[in-house]
């Protein structure tokens, strides 16, 4: 289990697999009772490092071992974020939806609502209200927190975004609502900056420049705090090209994207590098940059 996982910190992620399956080969036959956490910890290593590898039956192999012996909805959450992350990596995406309903209901959430629901119409204008009567350092010092509970929710709500920008946007909306409500409610997580961001091309495109560019400016904001280049370069592809222009020349805009490549590439996440040199061209164009 030690090795597997510096190798996985290494991002040797066969070497990782090989080595949890073996470890989980080394266990008694009785291991779900007499080793139970280490039979967790070794099913859910093995299920990530599966996913990694776009081993999907692999992933539901492990996860549904431990979602068939976990002794509480604790133990069960890495092990259902891990089937939705992966069939929604291979594009299962309907599955990955139908599986992604059904854990957030465990987790006592509701199913995301589509636009043009009164009642999160209503919420949406409920949280522009709480936003504007607060101060921005009152937002950016909201407390962080590390309930695993939460993150998983916060881990959930984000694989959505993927799955319903290609399946139902009309939930989106909804989705980065939550993830707001969630992050004032409960604490800020890793994943807040990004659904702040989100929440904001949600105001602004229901006519609210000023609190929309202020969601976006929070969520640069919010992420540099937070320490994480990775994430700042997430969450500049979607500040800049949807919020930013609202109060920023062109030319700025540019070489926020530009920024955002450098960061993106020097993190590993290469689709918001890529997405953010897309961006950085048109920008570039536009703006009449040499």
């Amino acid at each position: 289990l030690k090795v597997g996982r510096r190798s996985a910190t290494l991002t040797d992620f066969a070497y990782a697999y090989f080595c949890f399956k073996n470890g989980i080969s080394f266990l008694n036959e009785d291991h779900w009772k007499h080793q139970y956490q280490l039979s967790i910890d070794l099913h859910d290593a093995a299920a990530d490092a599966a996913c990694a590898l776009s081993d999907t039956t692999g992933v539901q192999s492990y996860s549904q071992a431990v979602l068939s012996h976990a002794t509480s909805l604790e133990d069960k959450l890495n092990a259902m974020f891990t089937m939705v992350k992966s069939l929604r990596m291979t594009l299962s995406l309907a599955e990955a939806e139908i599986y992604a309903v059904r854990f957030l209901m465990e987790l006592g959430e509701e199913e995301p609502r589509m636009s043009g629901n009164p009642q999160l119409d209503s919420d949406i204008s409920s949280m522009i209200v709480t936003v504007s009567s607060m101060t921005d350092d009152s937002i950016l010092n909201l407390k962080q927190s590390q309930d695993k509970k939460l993150l998983m929710l916060m881990n959930l709500y984000h694989e959505f975004f993927y799955i319903f920008q290609m399946m139902d946007p009309s939930r989106l909306s909804s989705v980065s609502l939550r993830m707001v409500q969630l992050s004032f409610g409960c604490g800020i997580t890793e994943l807040s900056p990004l659904a702040f961001a989100q929440f904001g091309v949600v105001v602004l495109s229901g006519g609210n420049a000023i609190v929309g560019y202020r969601m976006g400016s929070l969520a640069l904001k919010l992420a540099r705090n937070l320490c994480a280049p990775r994430l700042i370069s997430s969450v500049i592809a979607v500040v800049q090209p949807y919020l930013a222009w609202v109060a920023e020349p062109l030319q700025t805009i540019t070489e926020s994207h530009q920024h955002g490549h450098t960061l993106g590439a020097q993190c590993g996440d290469v689709s918001s590098s890529t997405l953010n040199y897309a961006w950085f061209c048109m920008a570039k164009l536009l703006s009449g940059c040499d």
